[in-house]
Order: structure tokens, then C-alpha cells, then sequence
């Protein structure tokens, strides 16, 4: 995360009070998940906004970029009409919103495609398995984009931050609507900063999951057109280009719990992993194992840097950066919120499922099923898993919604002052984490000598 640990602030906060903190909100990618998101603000934002500290830099990737860019377009309006606008449009969303029919006359083509891209056939390409046409459309209905780019421009939120993965380059950007400096990309860190005007495109790339949505074309800014996709793929929960804009507190939402997963996992008697097992796996790995690693520095270096006195960890580190031109490190406070239990968004997607679409009520809306077969079929964990990315019904939807305010409403029963900065609070870290981040910084500071010409 480099750098966005230690950054200071860049001048006075939106709300006009120079020593007030500057408070971002970090919204992961997860498909139809977002709407857990949504819960979760719906307690938050009001509240946030009581105290006088409501999110002025709002960061995204996927899902989360939708979200965080329809909150910047509507930040000059009360919290409680943001979240209820936001809540309108995911109560309105059904898939024919974000994909085209999976079974329908397109079918025999995306099967033909896939064999002609298996076999080589010139000109033949599949470049996803699900169509997204229809999510432009309906991003530019939900988002107001004059409204955010006003929003920005005046000052009402200081930056809106959209991560999404350049394949020329194998390294995630941050596509950053600001009026002020965007941070400075460094060699050591593969996240690029990119001065833009936020538009349907950026949001668009972030959320293009590979395999299942093809590519999306960035033109602007010119130096970095070319092709993106979902930024969840390098940087899930962009808490380092929070920090990087000048944030001092951070509302950080997930959909696992951010503890590090310690339970071995046991495959005796299972059988062979089926494809849902792999896939689950992968994402797992890509978009919940980074967000807790990130968290859990961010927690020891407050815990153990910044809070520490005297010659050890704090002076070291900050000697250490010192010689090398870099800032000392700066205590960031955080809120949390996500679930207590692996695997709850999963059981509440199966369950969904099974009611309104296993038997014959799949026949009337044939395209759940059908994925569910794809993905082997049974109520499993890891069938949940991923049918909560993609089930974009109004059942589940509700039910994300009261999930995400419960376990919002969990952390400020822990945080009645809403904010933490102890790890022992809510992570298991112990003073051996200290070498392991010393280790961790000189391997930064190597790199970045190898790169120098």
C-alpha cells in the first residue's frame, strides 16, 4: 500500500474547517453485492454526516465504483436522500439491467464463438461469456455525471476514485475526478494515478470481470486509452488510494470478515472440485485475501509505529523513511463493517435461489438455473458464493440491504464513537508483525533502486 499510509493532508477539508478529518469511503467489487454496500450506508451516512464528518473522498472498484460515483453525484443533497435515491435505483435493478438474456436465441452463437475461439477459427473471438450492453444504458440513467463533476468541481467531495486494470500494462490505475493534485505515481508502486473526468467508461472497466465480461475500451485521458478490465482483479478494496488522497479516516465495507481466514479448509470425502469450487477459490483469493492483508498493516502500523515511543519499531521506521525523503507515519482510524461469518452472503443467495428459482419456477426466468447448472449444480458453499455476485433479484437484494445495515449497526455497538485505530481491537496481530512490515519496506525500497535507470 506504500506510501498512502504516510501521506499528510493536502489543505482544508470540503466542509471549509481546516483541522477537520478528511473521511473516505472504500467500496469493494462483488456484483450484486453491492447492495450490501447500500445497507450498510444507509446506517452509516446519516450518521457520518451528524457528526460532521461525512465522506468526502469516495473510492470504488467494480460494483463499489458504482456506487461511489452515483454518491458523488448526489453528495450536495442530505445523506439520508442519498442513500434513499441510491436504495431506488437497486430496489429498480434486475439483470436485463446489467446482461442480455443468457438463454435465449444468443445462445447458439456465445457456444459457436467459444468453439471457434477454442479452435482458432480467424476473425472468431469470445471476448466474455455474459453481454453487458446493457449496463451503459443503464449507468448513465442511475448517475448523474454533470451532478459529480459539479460536485467536484465545487468542492462538496474532494475526490471520486475509480481502480480498474489496464491489460497493456498488468497493473491497476486509479482514475481520479479531482479538482486538486492527484498523487504522484511512484516506480515502486504498480498502481498508476490518473488525472480524469469520470464517465460511464471508467466505471464500465472496473467492473468488466474477466472470463464473463469482455474488455472495455478507455479512450480518455488519451495517454491511457486501451483496453481495461475489473479492477478487483489487481486492487479490490482501494484503501491505499484513499489514503493516498489525503484521508485520515476510512469506512472500509467487505463482504467477508476482514480477520484473516486461519480454518483449514477440508476436501476429504468431497470428490473432485467441480468448477464452482475453482472459481469461488479464485475470488476469494482475489477479492477478499488483499483487503484483509492491506487492513492488517494499516492496523500494526498504528499499533505498532505510530503509537510506539522512543528508540524500536516507531523510531527505526520513521529514521528509515527519513533517509529516504519519505513522510513518517500517520495514525489512520477506520470503521469496518462486513460479516461476522464466512460465507453468510453465500447461504442467503442459495436460499434465495431455492425459493423463487429452483423446480419449475426456473422455467419462467430460465437464465438462474442455467448458471446454477453451469456452476455444477446443488446447494454448496461455493454455488453461493458465486450466485451472489450474480443474482440481481429484488428478494436478495432486500435482504443484502438488511444484512449490510445490521452489521453496520454491530460495529458502532463495538464503536459507539464510530472509529478505531487499535488492532488488538479488531485484528489478531502481535508485535511480531513489526519485522515482518520493516521487511516489507526495505523490499520496497530495493525495488525502487532496481528500477532507477
Amino acid at each position: 500500500m506504500s506510501d498512502g499510509f504516510q501521506r499528510s493532508g493536502n489543505g482544508a477539508s470540503a466542509n471549509g474547517s481546516a483541522s477537520a478529518p478528511r473521511v473516505a469511503l472504500v467500496l469493494p467489487g462483488g456484483g450484486a453485492r453491492g447492495a450490501y454496500e447500500v445497507g450498510a450506508l444507509s446506517v452509516l451516512l446519516p450518521l457520518l454526516e451528524a457528526r460532521g464528518e461525512r465522506p468526502v473522498i469516495l473510492c470504488g472498484t467494480s460494483v463499489g465504483a458504482i456506487n461511489a460515483t452515483a454518491l458523488g453525484a448526489t453528495a450536495d443533497r442530505s445523506a439520508g436522500e442519498a442513500v434513499a435515491s441510491l436504495k431506488d435505483h437497486w430496489r429498480g435493478m434486475r439483470k436485463g439491467d446489467v446482461i442480455r438474456p443468457v438463454v435465449g436465441p444468443g445462445l447458439p452463437l456465445t457456444a459457436l464463438r467459444m468453439l471457434g475461439e477454442a479452435l482458432e477459427v480467424p476473425g472468431v473471438r469470445l471476448a466474455g461469456l455474459l453481454d453487458p450492453a446493457p449496463l451503459k444504458r443503464s449507468l448513465d440513467q442511475w448517475i448523474d455525471w454533470d451532478a459529480l463533476h459539479r460536485n467536484v468541481r465545487h468542492g462538496v467531495i474532494e475526490a471520486a476514485c475509480v481502480v480498474a486494470t489496464s491489460l497493456a500494462r498488468s497493473s491497476p490505475v486509479a482514475f481520479v475526478d479531482s479538482a486538486g493534485r492527484v498523487p504522484a505515481s511512484r516506480p515502486a508502486d504498480p498502481l498508476q494515478y490518473v488525472p480524469a473526468v469520470l464517465d460511464s467508461e471508467h466505471v464500465r472497466a472496473s467492473a468488466a470481470i474477466p472470463v464473463l465480461f469482455p474488455p472495455v475500451e478507455i479512450e480518455h485521458p488519451a495517454p491511457m486509452a486501451g483496453y481495461y478490465v475489473d479492477g478487483g482483479t489487481r486492487l479490490n478494496s482501494p484503501v491505499s488510494p484513499a489514503l493516498a488522497l489525503g484521508a485520515d479516516r476510512v469506512v472500509v465495507i467487505g463482504f467477508q470478515p476482514f480477520r484473516a481466514r486461519v480454518e483449514p479448509g477440508s476436501t476429504s470425502g468431497v470428490g473432485a472440485p467441480r468448477l464452482a469450487d475453482v472459481a469461488a477459490n479464485i475470488i476469494d483469493g482475489l477479492l477478499v485475501d488483499q483487503v484483509v492483508d492491506d487492513l492488517h498493516r494499516l492496523a500494526t502500523i498504528n499499533s505498532f509505529v505510530v503509537d510506539t515511543h522512543g528508540p524500536g519499531p516507531r523510531g527505526a521506521a520513521d529514521a528509515y523513511r527519513a533517509a529516504r525523503g519519505r513522510k513518517p507515519y500517520r495514525r489512520i482510524s477506520y470503521a469496518l463493517v462486513a460479516p461476522e461469518r464466512r460465507g453468510e452472503l453465500a447461504e442467503v443467495a442459495d436460499d434465495v435461489f431455492d425459493r423463487r428459482y429452483s423446480g419449475l419456477k426456473g422455467w419462467l426466468r430460465p437464465d438462474y438455473p442455467f448458471m446454477s447448472r453451469l456452476l455444477g449444480g446443488g446447494r454448496s458453499p461455493s454455488r453461493g458464493e458465486l450466485l451472489s455476485f450474480l443474482l440481481f433479484d429484488e428478494d436478495h437484494i432486500e435482504r443484502l440491504f438488511e444484512m449490510g445495515a445490521r452489521d453496520a449497526r454491530r460495529w458502532l455497538d463495538r464503536h459507539p464513537s464510530v472509529w478505531c485505530s487499535d488492532a488488538a481491537h479488531d485484528f489478531d496481530i502481535d508485535a511480531s508483525a513489526v519485522a515482518h512490515l520493516r521487511e516489507r519496506e526495505a523490499l520496497d525500497e530495493w525495488r525502487t533502486l532496481r528500477r532507477r535507470p
